[in-house]
């Protein structure tokens, strides 16, 4: 029963983390949000090739030093956010999450398995290594995801949206709350039928 106590207050940060709103939609579930930027940034059909495998590079290069920096030249000021850690409009913020992967100590590797191109739409389907410490001892993770990205006519990311499952990609490896993740994850693990 000791641990109830560093059980909530664990779940309470974490969900705080990915939680953390900056702006105007604070409040607002990520769907909904989403909608609300997939009209409120239309983005543009005439994206270049170059701005597109700059971006892919970017990606696969998360956590480099210079990954701040990049990302304040790469994203417009007025965006749409969501890697599901963090969902903001705020430029700043975006840089700041950026550069606090950077000063976290987290080894990131990104492979680019696809790059999907329709219109206005770039997806980008990815698998990531990531290298963290939650609490003491080092951990390495691995989880595949997709990005969904729009570009403005300056060819800069108005819009970026993640799609990954952050429960077995990070929660599961902080102490406590990773046990009742698994918990709840081993609840809903198909039967095996071959029996």
């Amino acid at each position: 029963m000791k641990s109830i106590p560093l059980i909530l207050f664990v779940g309470i940060v974490a969900a705080g983390c990915a939680s953390a709103q900056s702006d105007q939609r604070a409040g607002v579930s990520y769907p909904i949000a989403y909608e609300q930027a997939l009209f409120e940034f239309p983005g543009t059909d005439a994206v270049r090739e170059s701005v597109i495998d700059e971006f892919v590079d970017f990606l696969s290069k998360l956590g480099a030093d210079n990954t701040a920096e990049r990302a304040d030249k790469m994203y417009a000021e007025n965006l749409y956010f969501s890697d599901a850690l963090m969902m903001t409009s705020s430029k700043a913020a975006v840089v700041k999450h950026f550069r606090g992967l950077v000063e976290g100590g987290a080894s990131v590797e990104v492979k680019m398995l696809d790059v999907l191109v329709q219109d206005t739409d770039v997806y980008l389907v990815w698998l990531m290594t990531a290298s963290f410490q939650p609490i003491r001892k080092t951990v390495t993770s691995k989880t595949i995801g997709i990005t969904h990205a729009r570009f403005n006519a300056a060819g800069k990311v108005v819009l970026h949206q993640d799609f990954w499952d952050t429960g077995l990609g990070f929660y599961q490896h902080v102490p406590a709350l990773g046990n009742v993740i698994k918990s709840i994850n081993r609840r809903f693990e198909a039967e095996d039928t071959a029996r």
